[in-house]
């Protein structure tokens, strides 16, 4: 199982928990973008900032808490990263924000919130590679784990082997080792942890934890 690592809440300062990161066997580093109007919280990014992760050499992949997606994506896709992932909720144009996306040489993932219907998502499988699945309610980091999650993670793995279809199912929101245990083996591609690597002595000993 592929591990990305959320810096929003870490023990460390920027620069050092990104060369944590670049130092460590996760697989992503994972950016939450929030605007203040999708959610309640803003993560201000600076030119120094952008710039660090733009020269990391870990892959990284965005995760946009935003309402207003044409503006974001065209910034974080200076980034180059492997996969922009947005929230359902965000927009109800889904075509032209998927298509968008791709026309950045980028991968695309939908976001789904604990409320959000997984029949709506279906239309639009076919045409994405990543469902993150939100085990918290989306704008803040350290919330404890919703249980619920776990059936919607073996639902979507349901739908994606009865439509032969291939997008990865990642979770995002309270994972650690414990909550790690009840949806490593429901078809689970990739977990997105934070404080619980990032608040960490060593974040490959955290990993490690998640991963076995």
């Amino acid at each position: 199982m592929q591990i990305s690592v959320s810096f929003l809440s870490s023990a460390y300062p920027f620069d050092k928990t990104i060369e944590k990161i670049n130092d460590s066997m996760a697989n992503f580093i994972h950016v939450d973008v929030m605007d203040g109007v999708f959610v309640n919280h803003v993560t201000p990014f600076t030119k120094e900032m952008l710039t660090l992760l733009k020269n990391s050499p870990k892959p990284k992949e965005v995760h946009l808490m935003t309402l207003h997606l044409k503006k974001y994506i065209d910034l974080f896709a200076n980034l180059n990263p492997e996969c922009i992932i947005y929230e359902f909720e965000a927009t109800e144009k889904h075509e032209k924000v998927i298509e968008y996306i791709r026309n950045k040489k980028s991968k695309v993932g939908i976001a789904i919130g604990p409320l959000t219907d997984l029949k709506r998502l279906l239309p639009y499988l076919k045409k994405i590679d990543l469902v993150l699945v939100m085990g918290v309610i989306p704008g803040s980091g350290g919330q404890s784990f919703l249980k619920e999650t776990i059936g919607r993670i073996e639902e979507l793995q349901k739908i994606k082997k009865e439509q032969k279809l291939s997008f990865l199912i990642s979770v995002d929101g309270g994972i650690n080792e414990q909550t790690i245990k009840d949806i490593r083996d429901k078809g689970l591609n990739r977990a997105v942890s934070g404080s619980y690597i990032c608040k960490s002595v060593s974040f490959d000993e955290q990993i490690k934890k998640l991963q076995y």
